[in-house]
């Protein structure tokens, strides 16, 4: 007589919840060879237990239960050929997912440690590449909420709106700089980084910049202008684009005012 096992049992043996082979049950997946017409209880054979392995094995590459479902009435080698090679081709894309997620947080964590490191309040002159951006020209005044344009910008280039934090610049036009106009941007930037999938509509161009770095925000951004110009002034230096803002840490990394670092990059030529 073949020995009967309880959904109890089964569920040690395959360290397997009852309420998931219950489920297993209702769907069709997995019925047991015997349930007793009086109490209900569910018995299993070791026919049960090919099956239950099987179905681990697929659930633990993560295929769904419709596709086991499918192979089973199936039950031949091309169907599951064909399922493991789609399975290889989504976990190709979750890697590939997880590795821009990943550079994306190494970048976020070198910017962070930078402008920790940061000499704040001085003046530097700093060569740096091309950098790709995606720009709106969007006149946006400190005191006004950021978001509006941000979500323009986010809907007219399909932005995901997930990559922005530590992204976003403000510029102001190389003309308002010289006439030494500095309270209201003229566009709104989105830094683009590796991992990103959008493609730049334009770039940040290489060359030598001004650079100051500071306490505070957008809002109290005044002051720092006024000392790059008179530096730009004082060494003859000509302004060669617009000046791009950056919050390098503000309130998406923390509540305390006294941290944020805020960066100031000016092109310049001699």
């Amino acid at each position: 007589m073949e020995q009967l096992f309880t959904i109890g049992q089964l569920s040690k043996l395959f360290n397997t919840k009852i309420s998931t082979l219950r489920y297993y049950d209702e769907v069709g997946l997995l019925k047991p060879a015997k349930v007793d017409p009086k109490t209900h209880y569910r018995y299993y054979t070791t026919v049960q237990f090919e099956r239950l392995n099987v179905i681990t094995y697929l659930r633990t590459l993560d295929l769904s239960l419709d596709s086991i479902k499918d192979f089973f009435e199936a039950r031949d080698i091309p169907k599951l050929e064909a399922m493991l090679r789609e399975q290889q081709n989504q976990v190709e894309r979750q890697i590939s997912t997880l590795q821009n997620v990943k550079t994306r947080i190494s970048a976020r964590l070198s910017q962070v440690e930078d402008a920790l490191n940061s000499n704040l309040g001085k003046i530097e002159l700093v060569e740096l590449p091309d950098i790709p951006v995606i720009t709106l020209k969007e006149n946006y005044r400190p005191n006004e909420d950021i978001e509006l344009p941000i979500s323009v910008l986010r809907q007219r280039y399909k932005v995901n709106k997930n990559i922005f934090l530590g992204k976003i610049a403000l510029a102001i036009s190389k003309e308002q700089l010289n006439q030494r106009k500095f309270s209201e941007y003229t566009e709104l930037v989105l830094i683009l980084e590796p991992g990103d999938d959008n493609k730049a509509t334009s770039f940040l161009p290489a060359g030598r910049y001004l650079r100051l770095r500071f306490h505070g925000t957008h809002e109290t951004a005044g002051k720092e202008y006024q000392e790059l110009m008179d530096y730009c002034q004082k060494h003859n230096f000509e302004i060669n684009g617009n000046a791009i803002e950056t919050t390098l840490i503000d309130y998406g990394i923390t509540d305390d005012l006294s941290k944020y670092v805020t960066e100031i990059r000016i092109p310049i030529t001699d």
